[in-house]
């Protein structure tokens, strides 16, 4: 049930209520807001390609506003009315814990502004309209930034319904009233009103939430672009928001993968993404009806480009309908504050399978144990070269941020390692490489594997990765399929399974991946590991 407080002068004595009664927590109003975005950069490392980055930002509560976007009562499309109405709930713990901490709830259900004519958030926002603003936000539905390089990524014809209904009859009249309005709170559909009140107020960061993300979200007079040609450090939380996309047309994927593509676009050209896990403390959500496999990444390497080649596999990954997740580090290894940590380790809880390439990190021991955690429940992994070493940072780091503060419990002053990742994950040994050879490795199918599902596409062929030293392999369950050969050196192993649940190669050189048998390698290894999860 909607909730409305209307404030007035006869009631002065309900101010000092009003944080219990809306919602706030006065211990958590005001303080700092630690968000963690999501962007996609261009590569340095080659043309017309992206790397996937990470930047943590502090965001002052007073500064910023939360922006829901056509979360209508009705909608016309049937399958999208249900959806939207599962997101409105969850939305709404949203808006209510980023009301708590202070951020500016602004409800946008746009053509709906006669419902809410005497609501006191609707007066406050009228007040604000600035005409000046019309040139720019009045002209974003259909104007491309310059940073919009390419074509959607998904068709929306027929309006994106994939069920029956009244294409282009407004059937709303209001807000979902599972999303609460209180006092203080400010309603508008009109980008003149909300940008002005934004400028006026000296809001600098929009959280856009709602849908549909490539029509009103990004396309709105208070959306994505309008926010951006105001200048607005504006992102997208890319969980709490979904597409209008019917996949019997381009590109013919399930209808959360359209989504999931339209958020790539999104941190392409746009602007960054979020997940509402940095405003809730929780997992970030996911439909009842995304039934899709989810692939969590967690990388933070920087030799091998990383962050380029992975989002690239993660994106042929998602043309097969499976979910891809990032838990990102800085790809930098020395010299650079922040780079013994990752972000967005909460995607594990859901996850099929994990992938890590990794190199030397340590991390919080709260995050460490997340990793080890998931580990431990017999889900799939898949380890890629550096990942041998990728919790052993050589040596003990100590915490960021100065002493540590000593309360119920003694707390380390040195992060989490995992030395023993290697042997007890990947079952290996590894102990160093041999040296760069401008010929590169020689890599070779183990006779009489030739028939193994990972290997099916798979023929000889060169890698220019310096190779590992692995051998022996420390566990017993180990079946080695690649091996890898250096003139005057022996054999070693450079993919093998350790049971049915865990596979690594310490190939993953950038050049790796052009190809044709190492990517059918990686495929397969996917499809073999998601396939382990179901059991």
């Amino acid at each position: 049930m909607q909730r409305v407080l209307f404030l007035n002068s006869k009631f002065n004595k309900i101010l000092l209520l009003l944080p219990i009664i809306a919602g706030f927590s006065i211990a958590a109003y005001g303080q700092s807001l630690r968000i963690s975005t999501q962007q996609r950069e261009p590569s340095p490392y080659e043309k017309d390609a992206f790397v996937i980055t990470n930047r943590i930002e502090q965001w002052k509560p007073s500064e910023t506003a939360l922006i829901v976007c056509d979360m209508w009562d009705k909608h016309w499309c049937d399958i999208s009315n249900a959806r939207f109405g599962e997101l409105a709930v969850a939305l709404n713990k949203v808006v209510e814990a980023a009301r708590e901490k202070g951020v500016k709830i602004v409800h946008a259900p746009s053509e709906c502004m006669d419902y809410y004519k005497d609501y006191p958030g609707r007066k406050e926002a009228k007040k604000y309209r600035n005409a000046g603003l019309s040139a720019i936000t009045g002209d974003s539905w259909n104007k491309k930034l310059p940073t919009e390089k390419a074509e959607f990524p998904i068709e929306a014809t027929g309006g994106g319904c994939e069920t029956s209904g009244a294409l282009d009859k407004a059937v709303w009249t209001k807000q979902n009233e599972a999303i609460s309005v209180v006092s203080g709170d400010i309603i508008s559909d009109s980008g003149e009103e909300i940008g002005g009140y934004f400028k006026k107020k000296g809001i600098k960061n929009v959280i856009l939430t709602g849908v549909a993300t490539n029509m009103c979200v990004i396309g709105r007079s208070f959306g994505l672009r309008a926010m951006k040609m105001l200048g607005m450090n504006v992102v997208l939380m890319r969980d709490m928001t979904d597409v209008m996309y019917d996949p019997k047309y381009k590109p013919h994927v399930d209808h959360y993968t359209g989504t999931d593509l339209m958020v790539d676009y999104i941190e392409k050209y746009v602007c960054s993404s979020i997940v509402s896990t940095d405003i809730t403390g929780k997992k970030q959500f996911v439909f009842k009806g995304d039934n899709r496999k989810r692939v969590a990444f967690l990388t933070a390497e920087g030799e091998y480009h990383a962050n380029q080649k992975l989002p690239e596999f993660a994106h042929d990954l998602t043309m097969k309908n499976i979910h891809c997740d990032f838990a990102l580090g800085v790809p930098h290894m020395e010299g650079v504050p922040g780079r013994h940590n990752l972000e967005n380790l909460q995607i594990l809880e859901d996850a099929d399978l994990a992938i890590l390439f990794i190199r030397r990190r340590a991390l919080e021991p709260e995050k460490m144990a997340q990793i080890k955690a998931y580990h431990a429940s017999g889900r799939p992994m898949l380890g890629i070269r550096t990942s041998a070493v990728a919790f052993d940072a050589n040596g003990n780091v100590p915490r960021e941020g100065g002493a540590i503060v000593e309360a119920k419990e003694k707390a380390s002053e040195y992060l989490a390692q995992w030395t023993e990742l290697d042997s007890d994950v990947w079952g290996g040994s590894y102990h160093g490489h041999y040296g760069h050879l401008e010929r590169g490795t020689d890599i070779s199918l183990v006779p009489g594997m030739e028939n193994h599902p990972l290997l099916k596409g798979v023929t000889p062929f060169n890698s220019l990765n310096w190779l590992y030293m692995c051998a022996p392999l420390r566990s017993e369950k180990a079946q080695v399929l690649l091996t890898g050969f250096n003139p005057d050196k022996p054999l070693e192993p450079v993919l093998w399974t350790n049971g049915n649940n865990v596979i690594y190669t310490s190939l993953g050189h950038w050049e790796d991946w052009k190809i044709e048998s190492f990517r059918n390698l990686m495929f397969n290894s996917v499809e073999y590991l998601l396939k382990q999860s179901d059991k």
